[in-house]
């Protein structure tokens, strides 16, 4: 009879830990106890257990990406890009990664998808994409003790590494372009409240606001998608429209063009819009979306790379890595004279 191979996974199913624990106390790295080191080395030993030898590649390492489904393919492609990206770059080097989908039950309630559950003791880190409560990812997501990277959001509270794009900049850097094309009237789509992307847009599209000495107009602040995500089309319109909006992303942009066309509105002849991450989206609706190109690529490789020197160095100070932004300029913004009024 063939002799069952033994992996760091059968060790720490025979102890009780995780594999990420087992190969801490392997390496005699620090995280983990002086009792736990010693047990491990002698199950092991017992095991016959054989460490491989070095190699570029990761064989060993199973990583998990966590996702709500408020933020996943309902919406737009910006996340599923990041781990289509995210996922190529593992499979370059061996490495396996599965994805996770939370659902709004699992998430109002602080519990792991329950795959995830299964498979957190055979997993080495997982990544968070999108923003969760802080509630959340203190009783659900830290509580495992695996790695974790959170990706396109970062939390004050948490001691955890992010992966972020610089959005206060942003924010201020398309209200500026706005201005520079002549607008003075100056509305916002989206919530503050909902993630600290959109806070960050929000106050850097204030700053500009302040900056130009021009006032913020709280009529043209318009909401048009709730907590879960979804978008709709049933809110009132100012009855004195501005000249431009920022949308905080690409589908809020496009479901406010779907609101101005139905009220006789064009887009960018009377309203212009401006808007974040340069999806699919933004290229494929008439007219297509000036907009801030957000690297998937990037993010996904920074990510990649912050995960496995977290797994290498787990007692390393949480690291938080900028993510470069540029403005895509197509159809959606007009030039307009310094004198024209907001519509009405």
């Amino acid at each position: 009879m063939k002799k069952q191979k033994v992996t760091l996974e059968t060790i720490a199913n025979e102890i009780g830990t995780t594999k990420v624990s087992v190969f801490k106390a392997l390496k005699n790295q620090p995280g983990v106890s002086e009792e736990l080191r010693k047990r491990v080395l002698q199950v092991s030993r017992e095991l016959g257990y054989v460490a491989k030898a070095a190699s570029n590649t990761y064989t060993s390492i199973k990583l998990g990406f966590l996702v709500a489904k408020r933020f996943f393919l309902d919406t737009d492609n910006f996340y599923t890009n990041i781990y289509y990206h995210l996922s190529r770059e593992c499979a370059a080097h061996n490495i396996n990664i599965s994805l996770y989908i939370l659902t709004s039950d699992e998430e109002e309630n602080c519990e792991l998808p329950i795959t995830l559950q299964q498979d957190q003791n055979a997993l080495d880190g997982f990544f968070i994409a999108g923003q969760l409560p802080s509630r959340y990812m203190l009783n659900a997501v830290l509580k495992s003790k695996l790695p974790v990277v959170a990706i396109d959001f970062y939390d004050v509270d948490l001691q955890i590494d992010s992966i972020v794009t610089d959005n206060f900049l942003s924010g201020t850097m398309v209200t500026q372009y706005l201005i520079d094309m002549g607008h003075r009237d100056i509305g916002f789509v989206g919530d503050p409240h909902y993630t600290t992307n959109v806070l960050d847009r929000f106050c850097g599209y204030n700053k500009a606001l302040i900056q130009n000495q021009l006032a913020f107009n709280k009529d043209w602040h318009l909401i048009n998608n709730d907590r879960l995500g979804k978008y709709t089309i049933d809110y009132s319109l100012p009855d004195k429209l501005p000249t431009a909006f920022v949308c905080h992303c690409d589908m809020a942009a496009h479901n406010l063009l779907l609101k101005l066309q139905s009220k006789g509105i064009v887009v960018p002849d009377q309203v212009s819009l401006i808007s974040f991450d340069n999806t699919e989206l933004s290229q494929n609706i008439s007219p297509s979306l000036t907009t801030i190109n957000i690297s998937k690529t990037d993010i996904s490789l920074k990510a990649f790379k912050r995960m496995l020197h977290r797994i290498k160095q787990p007692s390393m100070e949480p690291q938080t890595d900028l993510i470069n932004n540029w403005l895509v300029r197509r159809d959606s913004v007009k030039r307009i004279a310094a004198e024209q009024l907001s519509i009405r």
